[in-house]
């Protein structure tokens, strides 16, 4: 946007010297507003500078993102994908917290765009129940459109939908009696009769044959097999789940209708990052799609103590009706003998907290109309996936939904910095957001503010994120204690340095620590999901790792209880070194030493991603 179009939609009266520098001093203002916001463990520029003028970065901006959510859903409901299109207008409505500039004051231009958006809006409200209508969630629509007809009493198209709602809810009498409110509305304010779409809906519901009228999309025709029993294994939906993108992807290769062979899909990620829920709510959501049964195995390969293959495919072999007297022996058997009860089913099956590739591969359907989702920490890179998607923490929008959602909008919008900061102390991990929600619901007496105090200086912040059987810790012992000795020692000498960004060079060793090799010792911790990879854009350069916040706890805590007197060594000169802020150190005995004559040392290292 140009300067010149700034100047005038928000400052009209000074002069224009004036008026120029306010706009350089606001947009500076902004961007350290962008800057707290986003908290010190993110590198933003929501702000950039352009040749006469600004531009809003459009990832950014809550506005863009709605009309390409939109957008998007439409083009889902066109094709018939009912369940991508609710899921994106679901993210694209969560976005609004109120009347567009409800807060600001500046002139026409805004107001003009305030409506355009506000017009959008109620296109996305109509959209969605035309949806929902056709998913079959009647009273869910009914319950959504009531409070709306209020604020908007000459809508027809929320009528029609209400109307179609509660028909086929069973209450007929009051959906003839909601065309007669519209009918006498219309006449005393604007002289005229419904829209002829609405005249036929209200004859239609005067025929004693009833008949849908909601949209006309409709979930695929599929019919379960009459003479097979359809198991209904999936455990309960979780009810303020938050849309996520995770869902958009898997959806359409799940329910492709000209796909080849079965679609095996992964959602992986670290622990905490909500790979179940996610996976139980799409399975949910595509029931319809499988109607001879859903099946779920937890394969507890976080557990220590995963399940074993052979015990797995019993467990479906049985939800089957496959007599286990008929089991034949040997792994390869009995799965060529799932594979063979499969045949002709359409089923999906959820694959739970896989341990790894070969846990799951004699678990896999082999017909086309079947379809997989899996679950895990580890990559699964080697398995044949039709689409595979990295499950990431939540955004600071999410976080705050979800927020909403367990203690109630009110609490948060009363104390919504402190609510950001708590979302940021947790570093947007969903089962950390949970367990800090829950304790804030379980404790109602207890502010944010309260809880992002206990965070920031209890000695153990950990402690404050356990709630019942919910432990963040979780999310990464299992990991810790799969680890090599001398990659343990390393992460504990990490959280004791307090350092949480570094890289090293091929070759770099610790001998004080038994770590012949930094660069892939890090690696492997990045691979256990202790570590982030910082991208640093330059091609060539080694890469940087990154220690998040709650890690870094974990790892305090495991050095507070295990580090030996070298390692608390080796985390003070690494410490030194960043305080010196050394580019390329040389290290010293206490971390690394002379090798065929050749120095040892450390890459960048500091508290900042680049």
């Amino acid at each position: 946007m140009s300067t010149d179009h700034i100047v005038e939609a928000t400052t009209p009266d000074p002069p224009p010297t004036k008026r120029l520098n306010a706009v350089h001093v606001r947009v500076s203002r902004l961007r350290s507003l962008f800057r707290s916001l986003a908290g010190p463990d993110t590198v933003t520029s929501v702000i950039s500078t352009q040749p006469g003028g600004y531009r809003l970065v459009p990832a950014e901006v809550d506005s863009e993102q709605f009309e390409k959510l939109l957008a998007a859903a439409m083009r889902e409901r066109d094709k018939g994908y009912l369940d991508g299109a609710a899921v994106r207008l679901e993210r694209a409505l969560s976005l609004w917290e109120g009347d567009a500039f409800s807060d600001a004051d500046a002139g026409d231009c805004v107001a003009a765009e305030a409506d355009r958006l506000a017009e959008l809006r109620l296109v996305a409200l109509e959209e969605q129940t035309d949806v929902m209508l056709a998913m079959g969630a009647h009273a869910q629509v009914v319950s959504r459109l009531k409070p709306l007809i209020e604020r908007y009493p000459l809508r027809e198209t929320l009528y029609r939908h209400l109307m179609s709602a509660l028909h086929q809810s069973g209450r007929p009498a009051e959906a003839l009696a909601v065309y007669a409110d519209l009918r006498a509305k219309l006449a005393e304010e604007l002289g005229t009769e419904p829209t002829p779409d609405v005249q036929r809906l209200y004859r239609a519901l005067l025929s004693p044959q009833p008949k849908h009228h909601g949209s006309t999309a409709v979930w695929p025709p599929f019919a379960a097999l009459a003479d097979r029993r359809a198991p209904s294994q999936l455990p309960g939906d979780t009810a303020d789940f938050v849309p996520c993108e995770t869902t958009d992807v898997l959806a359409p290769a799940l329910t492709a209708s000209d796909r080849t062979a079965t679609a095996v899909t992964a959602i992986t990620g670290q622990g905490g990052s909500g790979k179940t829920a996610t996976a139980v709510h799409l399975a949910h959501r595509l029931r319809p799609w499988f109607p001879d049964g859903q099946l779920y195995v937890d394969l507890g390969g976080s557990t220590g103590h995963p399940t074993d293959p052979a015990a797995a495919l019993a467990q479906m072999l049985l939800a089957l009706d496959h007599p286990m007297s008929a089991l034949p022996e040997g792994i390869g058997a009995q799965a060529a003998c799932f594979r063979d009860s499969l045949r002709g089913r359409r089923v999906l099956t959820v694959l739970d907290d896989a341990a790894d590739e070969a846990q799951v591969r004699h678990l896999l359907p082999g017909n086309v109309e079947s379809a997989v989702i899996i679950t895990s920490r580890a990559r699964l890179t080697s398995l044949p996936l039709t689409s595979r998607v990295e499950h990431d923490d939540m955004s600071l929008h999410q976080a705050l939904m979800l927020f909403r959602r367990v203690v109630g909008t009110a609490k948060v919008d009363r104390d919504l910095a402190a609510a950001r900061e708590v979302a940021r102390l947790c570093g947007c991990l969903p089962l950390a957001l949970r367990i800090a929600a829950a304790r804030l619901a379980a404790r109602p007496h207890w502010s944010f503010g309260d809880l992002a105090h206990r965070l920031t200086h209890r000695s153990r912040p950990l402690d404050e994120l356990t709630h019942g059987p919910l432990s963040v810790r979780s999310c990464f012992a299992p990991a810790y204690h799969r680890l090599a000795e001398d990659d343990r020692r390393l992460f504990r000498m990490l959280g004791l340095s307090g350092v949480r960004g570094l890289s090293a060079p091929p070759g770099t060793e610790l001998p004080s620590l038994a770590v012949p090799d930094v660069a892939e010792a890090l690696e492997r911790l990045a691979d256990s999901r202790l570590l982030k990879v910082v991208h640093t854009g330059v091609p060539g350069a080694e890469p940087r790792f990154w220690l998040p916040g709650l890690v870094s706890a974990y790892a305090r805590e495991r050095a507070e209880a295990e580090a030996s007197e070298i390692e608390h060594a080796a985390a003070q000169e690494l410490r030194r070194l960043e305080d010196q802020e050394a580019a390329v150190p040389v290290l010293p005995a206490a971390i690394g030493r002379v090798r065929a004559g050749r120095q040892g040392a450390w890459g960048p290292v500091g508290r900042e991603p680049l």
